[in-house]
């Protein structure tokens, strides 16, 4: 999975949101400020973001996501 799949991803289940990944092959870490995590628990943010992907951890094209979310300022 690519890390351009895996942004535009997340911009279209989080519209507006910022990322910044790093990493590479299958293992990739994101950072996400997005206005959606607005009155969300740390883990509720959390889940948002690796909802995204269920699909690539069952199937086995991500193997690891390292998830890092912030509110906008």
């Amino acid at each position: 999975m690519s890390p351009e799949k895996i942004q535009q991803m997340i911009h279209d289940a989080l519209p507006g949101s910022q990322v910044k990944m790093a990493g590479a092959d299958c293992n990739f870490s994101v950072e996400v400020t997005s206005s959606a995590f607005v009155g969300k628990s740390p883990l509720q943010r959390h889940r948002m973001v690796n909802d995204v992907f269920k699909a690539q951890f069952e199937s086995g094209e991500l193997h690891a996501l390292s998830i890092k979310t912030n509110l906008p300022e």
